[in-house]
């Protein structure tokens, strides 16, 4: 796209407050120049959170039934945003799908259904209420139909969009300045259309939002709109893209938002479990330095030339609960480092959850809840260096030693542990767990967790160290198909699965996901502790798997690893048992 030309919008925004919240480690980036009036709003948005599928749900079986509900959540509750803002969030985003709510009236407008419209703004009110900032946007309409559009303003797409968006900013155009306009979640295009490219046609339906609501009166004229970049990508193509639009507009309020959720085989769960981890072979990322590389990037493109910068989403891909879900401990120093790199350059982060249930009491899932809530509060959390597993399979000969990454804060003790059982090394951050504690948890109980060791710490969420007892895992014998899968019986005896791969008899990957290492955690393949077993998903086979034998890789959290044999004939697969 040609480049508009560079605004010096620092010589046009009004100059807000600095910044008072000051990190444990250093200055801030957005400390080093007093701030515009977009980084001033989302400084004040802070930590936020999305109301998950909620009002973005739909159902194309019977319109009638699209409401809050469509995809198994529970209705939104006063209760519930009340709850949201004692837990410390400072910002809410209430996704909103007009899709399938929306009649072509006879003059050949979009009319969005009034009764949804009013129950959509009720809970806009509720946090509006609640002294929460809002973020109103359209949804999902950017995939059932807008990204169809092929960049002609005659076209139906571009006449329902701003019909959608002049219904919205009439109706929310009294609210407070406190509630703020996103676009599109997520836009993207099919296809360029010719020379009109893909980036072109966001630039245009950005540039319709704008004018419609800056044209609508009441608060509108100044009110805060979030403008996404392309697929909402924070690569610096596509942040560089979202800077020149925003500077040829010439107008202070404006923001921009781009979505995290880290790198897939991280977040999804691949095989990469580590938050330090090499992501890739033959490469030095990790999980933690794409972090820096977003900030840095928002920082090149956007924040350091004056923009204001909302990740309107960001979490993982894998799921909440299961086996099959991240490592609790890494998916914790992930949470954490995000939401501290986000304080440290005066961005607001808005996490995408399931996090927060949504039923009564609405309590946080355990695992990582504390952690989300330190970050509320602008404290930096502390956790060990290494894994959050100890596992042991024999008494103990020595002490054990877990080194600590403490962010600036200060150990202070282990929870109901009495203090003749550790130590901690002021000098090297280390805690040592003595031998006698291990063996008389380990003698007293079998296979599993016998530890949970929480420690506390001066600021920030505490820490669950867990000590596990395990044995060698037991995988019998079983039947199955490649379009049904197959479901081996195991005793994991107090192992737990960190990753597993499908490889013929000379070493080759095999399956659907053959160009990675290892398969997908509850896509391909999954396991169930409580039940006792280990299944191939039909996902894990496509025509690379052969006929014969098939070797089944399973590495463990314990340093553990077993080859299991699969006999393939044709549909049917039969599982041999442990190859050593």
């Amino acid at each position: 796209m040609k480049r508009t030309r560079i605004v010096k919008l620092l010589t046009v925004f009004l100059i807000a407050l600095s910044i008072s919240y000051q990190v444990d480690e250093g200055n801030s980036q957005a400390n080093a120049a007093p701030q515009t009036p977009s980084q001033a709003y989302v400084q004040k948005m802070g930590k936020g959170w999305n109301v998950f599928n909620t009002y973005d749900s739909f159902r194309t079986d019977d319109l009638s039934l699209s409401d809050e509900t469509s995809w198994g959540q529970p209705i939104v509750t006063q209760e519930l945003i009340l709850s949201a803002k004692a837990k410390g969030f400072d910002s809410i985003r209430i996704p909103m799908t007009a899709y399938t709510r929306y009649t072509l009236g006879a003059d050949g407008h979009y009319l969005i259904h009034s009764e949804w419209l009013a129950k959509y703004k009720q809970v806009v009110d509720w946090a509006v209420d609640a002294d929460l900032y809002v973020m109103i946007n359209l949804h999902h309409d950017s995939w059932t139909w807008l990204s169809n559009w092929d960049g002609n303003r005659a076209s139906e797409e571009y006449k329902r969009y701003v019909d959608l968006w002049t219904q919205l900013a009439n109706h929310f155009k009294n609210e407070p300045e406190r509630v703020m306009f996103e676009t599109m979640n997520e836009p993207y295009f099919e296809n360029d259309t010719g020379t009109i490219t893909k980036q072109d046609k966001l630039d245009m339906i950005n540039r319709a939002a704008y004018d419609v609501i800056r044209s609508s009166g009441g608060n509108n004229a100044t009110r805060m709109i979030v403008i996404p970049t392309y697929s909402t990508s924070a690569d610096m193509d596509r942040a560089d893209a979202a800077y020149h639009f925003i500077a040829g507009l010439n107008d202070p309020n404006l923001i921009a938002t781009v979505h995290f959720y880290s790198d897939w085989v991280f977040s999804g769960n691949l095989g990469r479990t580590g938050f330090d981890e090499k992501l890739y072979d033959g490469v030095q990322d990790t999980p933690r330095s794409n972090i820096d590389q977003m900030f840095n990037t928002l920082n090149h493109a956007l924040i350091s030339k004056g923009i204001g910068v909302v990740i309107g989403e960001y979490g993982w891909l894998s799921p909440d609960d299961g086996a099959a879900k991240m490592q609790s401990g890494e998916k914790r120093k992930y949470l954490e480092y995000l939401n501290y790199k986000a304080s440290q350059y005066g961005v607001s982060s808005m996490i995408w959850p399931g996090a927060f249930w949504r039923v009564p009491p609405f309590d946080w899932h355990d695992e990582y809840g504390t952690t989300i809530q330190a970050a509320n509060m602008k404290q930096r959390s502390s956790y060990s260096t290494g894994l959050n597993e100890i596992y042991v399979h024999q008494q103990a000969a020595n002490d054990i030693q877990i080194p600590l990454t403490l962010n600036g804060n200060s150990f202070k003790h282990i929870e109901g542990v009495p203090k003749k059982y550790y130590s901690f090394d002021t000098a090297t951050s280390t805690v040592t767990i003595s031998k006698e504690f291990i063996n008389e948890k380990f003698n007293q109980a079998s296979n599993g967790t016998i530890a949970d060791l929480v420690f506390v710490f001066s600021k920030g969420a505490d820490w669950h160290q867990l000590i596990i007892k395990y044995s060698t895992p037991v995988f019998e014998m079983a039947a199955g198909t490649i379009t049904e899968g197959i479901v081996i019986p195991v005793q994991y005896n107090g192992t737990y699965v960190r990753r597993a791969s499908l490889f013929d008899l000379s070493g080759n990957r095999l399956g659907s996901n053959s160009w990675f290492p290892y398969m997908m955690f509850g896509g391909e393949f999954t396991a169930d502790y409580n039940e006792g077993t280990f299944s191939l998903l039909k996902d894990a086979f496509n025509a690379s798997v052969p006929n014969g034998q098939i070797k089944l890789r399973i590495e463990f959290y314990d340093g553990q690893s077993i080859n299991y044999s699969i006999q393939k004939s044709g549909n049917n697969v039969t599982g041999l048992g442990i190859v050593f």
